[in-house]
């Protein structure tokens, strides 16, 4: 009888519910989840963050473009002052006009005058010492004004560089029929086909990365209007709408 009792009674309706109405979790049915509002303040964090993300990234990648471009030039202008202390003079500029006076600071020999060249035994061909073609003097009057150059011997072991470390993207060819012709280029290239910016060169080529190619420019004393006791040396690039502009007259990053 007791257990009967014992029995209905734990069966009785209402015992547990009451205690368990207070004490057992809720049903995961039951549980609230994200409403609109916070969904939204969730997503305009993650874009916030993601817009600081991309800000401090083309930044780094800002910093670090004109760095590069600051320390080729600082090389090169060290391998000018090394070239006016064994020739006591500076590179030779390309001066286009002298009644007007017009420099091309584009189109310079500054590549092969801080490389050296080895010239033939008639004085009228030149080649790199790493190259076996031969430029003829016509073409150097061509695109640089010039009967020859200034560091140049017929004994490869009489041919200094001036600049040792230099890479493979700081010089590139900007000819290459009838023969092959290089100039001292900018890490960055010149944007392409772009009518707001113009390549550098004016010359038909029929290679299109021609059109890429940024040289780097340069002047010399007498002609250089920003140093005009030594030389100007300076590497424009395109940011944005705008042409910056990296100089040895100036700290500062110029726009042109």
């Amino acid at each position: 009888m007791m257990n009967s009792e014992r029995t209905s009674f734990n069966n009785r309706p209402g015992r547990w519910e009451g205690r368990s109405a207070t004490n057992l979790p809720a049903s995961p049915a039951h549980r609230s989840g994200f409403t609109l509002i916070e969904l939204l303040v969730v997503i305009g964090i993650i874009a916030l963050l993601a817009s600081l993300v991309v800000g401090l990234t083309a930044h780094a990648a800002r910093k670090m473009r004109e760095s590069r471009i600051r320390g080729e030039l600082e090389q090169i202008a060290t391998a000018i002052d090394a070239y006016h202390a064994q020739f006591n003079q500076y590179p030779p500029d390309n001066v286009v006009s002298r009644d007007p006076l017009v420099v091309n600071p584009v189109t310079n020999s500054l590549y092969y005058e801080l490389t050296g060249v080895i010239v033939d035994d008639k004085g009228n061909r030149f080649r790199s010492p790493n190259r076996q073609q031969w430029i003829g003097a016509g073409t150097v009057s061509s695109l640089f004004n010039a009967d020859g150059f200034v560091h140049a011997d017929a004994n490869p072991k009489e041919i200094k560089s001036f600049l040792p470390s230099l890479t493979s993207a700081q010089h590139k060819l900007i000819l290459k029929s009838p023969v092959d012709v290089e100039v001292l280029a900018v890490a960055v290239d010149w944007p392409l086909n772009n009518p707001l910016f113009p390549p550098p060169f004016n010359f038909s080529s029929p290679d299109p990365n021609v059109k890429r190619i940024n040289p780097v420019r340069y002047v010399a004393s007498p002609h250089a209007t920003n140093n005009p006791a030594t030389f100007d040396l300076w590497a424009e690039y395109v940011e944005g709408k705008k042409v910056k502009i990296i100089c040895n007259w100036s700290k500062d990053i110029l726009e042109k």
